[in-house]
């Protein structure tokens, strides 16, 4: 093949070329901090990226499913607190009651006394959460303690029978958690019985034993006591669900770190190289384009004059 001056000027207008694109890259991994701009420019690494910020986004979507989960946990479990701290004063009351030195003024203090816990303890039942009724089950848009004429609680309730219907969140891809209570889990009860609702309404027997005497009061005590027996583990298994959600809420933030650096160390460019072998293109380049004119001229000088 004859070197002529054509080749040699072609030749090194490509090399030039060339060396212009690989200039431009780096200056935008420079200035960009990335590796690549486009998925031509390095397609293993956008691959990766890809699948990377994929990932990440599934962890970022159980993180607020979790965060949701831990937010309405929280609330439940200090409706729970709540209801306890007012059952103590009902014991303490109900067995003030037992006294048979009582005189009637003090048992109808006293039967007004816990007709206000029971109205206390409705507006705890009726506890809300973002808008929805937290002890409801899957009728969460409706108070479980209707009130009548003026706000008045009624002596006792009926909760229809929410039996799995748990507010389930979906805090990783094998986990879920229920996040309120319907009154019928498992914490010690007889079965089909909802303790919430048994609570509720063994507050509107207590009125009615009051009134009655000493020893209706005295009968009615041990059920008293299971309710909180029952509120008690139910606590206890709320704080369960917590200490699952927080745990879980731990491993997904440092997934999220771990993915995100993954991410990082992947699409990022590495900038002492990137500014070191920018630096060497620009010299690299700036003599091609010295010897380049320098070769030019003397091919076309020859031509003129084979």
């Amino acid at each position: 093949m004859q070197i002529t001056p054509l080749v040699i000027s072609n030749t090194l207008l490509q090399n030039i070329q060339t060396q212009e694109a690989q200039i431009a890259q780096l200056q935008e991994e420079e200035s960009t901090g990335q590796s690549f701009e486009v998925p031509d420019n390095n397609p293993l690494a956008a691959e990766t990226t890809l699948n990377l910020n994929n990932t990440l986004s599934q962890l970022t979507a159980y993180t607020t499913s979790a965060q949701n989960a831990e937010g309405w946990l929280n609330q439940t479990s200090g409706a729970l607190t709540s209801m306890i701290t007012l059952w103590e004063q009902v014991l303490q009351t109900a067995t003030q009651a037992t006294n048979s030195t009582n005189s009637q003024a003090d048992l109808n203090a006293m039967a007004e006394s816990v007709s206000e816990m029971q109205a206390n303890l409705g507006e705890i039942l009726n506890t809300q959460y973002e808008g929805t009724y937290i002890f409801g089950g899957y009728q969460n848009l409706t108070p479980p303690v209707p009130t009548g004429p003026n706000n008045q609680y009624p002596a006792s309730v009926t909760w229809p029978n929410t039996s799995g219907e748990a507010q389930l969140f979906e805090i990783s891809s094998s986990t879920s958690v229920a996040v309120n209570l319907t009154g019928y889990e498992n914490v010690g009860q007889p079965a089909g019985t909802n303790y919430l609702a048994q609570a509720y309404n063994d507050l509107g027997s207590l009125v009615s034993a009051i009134q009655q005497g000493p020893q209706a009061v005295q009968a009615l005590l041990p059920s008293l006591q299971n309710d909180l027996n029952y509120l008690t583990s139910a606590e206890s298994l709320v704080g369960g669900r917590m200490q699952e959600v927080q745990n879980t809420l731990t491993q997904l933030q440092n997934a999220s770190i771990d993915i995100s650096q993954s991410i990082a160390n992947v699409s990022g460019a590495n900038m002492a190289q990137v500014t070191t072998q920018l630096a060497q293109e620009e010299d690299a380049y700036q003599a091609a384009l010295q010897s380049g004119s320098q070769i030019l001229s003397l091919s076309l000088l020859n031509f003129i004059n084979p």
